[in-house]
């Protein structure tokens, strides 16, 4: 998961969605419900039950007889997500806190980024039962109806990103990352707006790239639900089967021109970050603390109502 302090629009935010990051969302939406104002976060998560319902059932279309054990195991998600993860952020938002009073290294930033792909691993794993029983109940018209998701957020992806030129490729990117700057540290300076631009110049996107990996990730997705259909192995084997999966997709895969190319934009964004918070002025510095800490604030706060 790569949500947590990005500046980036094309690390996380530009990429369709593909099929482990698909559940790996809904999930982490019980972190994420977190990152807001006060009110929001505590609203988002107080809903978090019905969200997640709401947007897991557009892609795969419960039955009447599984909606309610899917509203069951969502709230015992939550149940068990605020007692023991909530307490985890609280201790990685102030170590946050931290790191950027004293300019983070790119290294220092890789950590946090390691961490929010932990947290949202522990998430899943602790999900794989009620994953493993769906995937055994799923019917043909469901894996058609996710299929058919699938190639409408292909769809929407094309239309956003893929017809624009390349100058508006260009605009849109810049003034996306500058307004997720700016939401951090208030306003950005000149300085700053020039080390984002510049940044960018150097790494265009490749949305066709982004595509062809997510729809490679789709169809992996479809056939393990395939081969679990067809094959019909006991809650074990299939449980098993999902954990690798699931495993797989939080392993660097084998060293390849693809891998080796994404690596290097990691690094790059880390750069750019670590850039931005160096030449940030103590009142932007002070204005990313009170962020953080309304973060924190909503966390306890949440896990105080338990």
């Amino acid at each position: 998961m790569r949500t947590t302090f990005s500046l980036n629009a094309d690390y996380s935010l530009n990429e369709p969605v593909s099929p482990f990051r698909l559940v790996r969302l809904v999930l982490v939406l019980l972190f994420l419900s977190c990152l807001g104002s006060c009110s929001t976060a505590r609203l988002g998560y107080s809903n978090a039950d019905t969200l997640a319902y709401w947007w897991l059932d557009g892609y795969v279309d419960f039955s009447s007889a599984q909606k309610a054990k899917v509203k069951q195991d969502i709230v015992q998600l939550l149940s068990w997500h605020r007692t023991t993860q909530l307490p985890l952020y609280v201790q990685a938002l102030t170590q946050m806190q931290s790191k950027l009073a004293a300019n983070p290294s790119p290294i220092e930033l890789e950590a946090s980024f390691q961490q929010v792909e932990q947290f949202s691993q522990s998430v899943l794993l602790k999900a794989l039962p009620e994953l493993t029983d769906f995937a055994l109940a799923m019917d043909t018209s469901q894996k058609a109806h996710l299929a058919r998701k699938f190639e409408k957020n292909n769809e929407d992806f094309r239309d956003k990103y893929l017809d624009l030129t390349p100058e508006k490729q260009a605009k849109a990117r810049f003034k996306k990352v500058v307004k997720q700057a700016d939401d951090w540290l208030g306003s950005v300076s000149r300085t700053q707006e020039a080390i984002i631009a510049n940044y960018l110049d150097k790494h265009p996107p490749n949305y066709t790239q982004w595509l062809d990996d997510s729809m490679a990730r789709q169809r992996a997705v479809l056939q393990l639900l395939t081969q679990i259909q067809n094959e019909k192995p006991s809650r074990e084997v299939a449980q098993a089967m999902i954990q690798r999966a699931i495993l797989a997709n939080f392993e660097p895969a084998e060293q390849t021109a693809q891998r080796t190319q994404a690596e290097a934009s990691r690094v790059s964004i880390q750069q750019l970050m670590a850039d931005i918070i160096r030449t940030s002025s103590q009142e932007q510095k002070v204005h990313a603390h009170k962020k953080l800490q309304g973060w924190i604030d909503d966390c306890k706060y949440l896990i105080a109502r338990k």
